[in-house]
């Protein structure tokens, strides 16, 4: 099975490579790599052009196509994939690496699943995706479902991060891609599209090490308001998962030292769903400077990895 890699990139050379190597380094390797460039005077052509390996290709964006606060990063992967013409589709973010079995698992487990005699026939299945591991060693939480998991994507109950998916070509078309108008949550929204109509199957080892690069732009709070704002307009979703969206966007604005305008989406998120995070983020927002603000979240996170662990 043939899979096409996309990897969109903005001024990231000082990390690029080790996500290069670790998509050249599969064990799978019937595969294309593609860097989708949407930078404009860093050294990510240089570094591109120090690999010897004809299964890796760049594509610098031209000025009129490159990101803005609309389109995000959506909009480099979505062009990514449309060069690319790979029967299943990848994506990996330019601060992750991947684990060297990634593909070789998710490709085998996207060939065998439905083989059930009784159950769902292979090409019902979609999507195959996996839990992460962060480098700052955040546990994992969140369940590992496999088949109709529409409900447990729709309550954020299983991860959907972009860099751990693998998606038929045919599945990805069909609902359209990355949403270009959303600057965060776009691979939630997109897994969300896709569970409404495919199966998932989900490898449960953690295949890939995600990033904490600094320049996110879910460290945005003005792009990441945003997009909460169009998840609303587009989805049906459950007070639960509405809560933790306007949790995580008034969290954004305080960390940011906003703390005025970060209260309005924690008490709404407070109205909907009682979230411990959001009760403190609320109370020192209101009792804190900005600096207090972020050192005292910094001791609730502490506490809750210290209780997830325990767990």
């Amino acid at each position: 099975m043939f899979v096409s890699v996309v990897l969109p990139t903005y001024h990231r050379a000082s990390v690029l490579g080790d996500a290069v190597e670790s998509v050249l380094g599969q064990t799978h390797d019937d595969l294309e790599l593609l860097v989708v460039d949407d930078g404009d005077d860093d050294a990510t052509p240089e570094l591109v052009s120090s690999f010897d390996d004809d299964r890796l290709r760049y594509v610098r964006r031209d000025e009129s196509a490159r990101r803005d606060d609309s389109a995000g990063v959506s909009s480099a992967r979505n062009e990514g994939v449309r060069r690319t013409d790979g029967d299943v589709v990848a994506f990996v973010d330019s601060d992750d690496r991947w684990h060297p079995d990634k593909l070789r698992r998710q490709v085998r487990a996207l060939r065998q699943a439905g083989d059930a005699d009784d159950g769902p026939s292979s090409d019902e299945y979609g999507v195959v995706y996996a839990p992460v591991t962060k480098r700052d060693g955040e546990p994992r939480t969140r369940e590992c479902a496999s088949g109709d998991v529409f409900e447990a994507v729709r309550t954020m109950s299983v991860p959907t991060y972009t860099s751990t998916l693998l998606v038929r070509r045919e599945a990805f078309e069909q609902v359209g891609g990355f949403d270009e108008r959303l600057g965060c949550f776009e691979d939630w929204d997109l897994c969300l599209r896709l569970a409404r109509d495919w199966r998932f199957e989900c490898v449960d080892a953690p295949l890939v090490l995600k990033g904490t690069e600094a320049g996110n732009v879910s460290a945005d709070p003005d792009r990441l308001a945003r997009s909460v704002e169009r998840l609303f307009e587009v989805h049906d979703l459950p007070d639960e998962a509405r809560a933790r969206l306007l949790a995580d966007a008034g969290t954004t604005y305080c960390e940011a030292g906003r703390l005025a305008e970060g209260r309005p989406y924690l008490r709404r998120a407070l109205g909907l769903d009682f979230r411990p995070n959001a009760a403190a983020a609320l109370a020192l927002s209101l009792s804190a400077s900005p600096r207090a603000f972020d050192a005292g979240m910094g001791a609730v996170y502490g506490v809750e990895q210290l209780l997830a662990g325990r767990g």
